[in-house]
């Protein structure tokens, strides 16, 4: 039960729409910023970890759909397999080094961020 709520935490978490530059009307500073940023990095970390298994539905309908439905298991399962580990072991990364900046940003190491989004262009 424990691990459930703290599972309702972190995903009400991740869906919080505070824009980055304002919170409750009032303009942030450089250092509430970065703070912020350092947050959502640490949030896309637990959250990678936890959802990294969804990259085997998402590469096998991903395959189904770019190379025919036959494609979906033989070619759709091994990559999101490996996509998973992928995944998964960038969210530990994210999670482990959330207070370091990764090539002067705080930004998603791996396109997309999250399992459910769609790649940016």
């Amino acid at each position: 039960m424990r691990f459930l709520a703290v599972l309702a935490v972190v995903v009400f978490a991740c869906f919080r729409t505070a824009p980055a530059e304002e919170v409750a009307g009032h303009k942030l500073s450089e250092a509430e910023e970065i703070v912020q940023d350092m947050s959502s990095k640490l949030n896309r970390g637990v959250v990678n970890i936890l959802t990294g298994w969804g990259e085997i539905p998402r590469q096998m309908i991903k395959s189904g759909k770019n190379q025919g439905w036959w494609a979906a298991l033989p070619v759709g399962l091994p990559s999101g397999a490996i996509m998973t580990v992928v995944r998964t072991g960038t969210g530990v990364f994210e999670t482990v080094t959330f207070m370091v900046p990764i090539n002067d940003s705080y930004g998603p190491l791996i396109d997309p961020g999250f399992v459910w989004q769609k790649v940016s262009e």
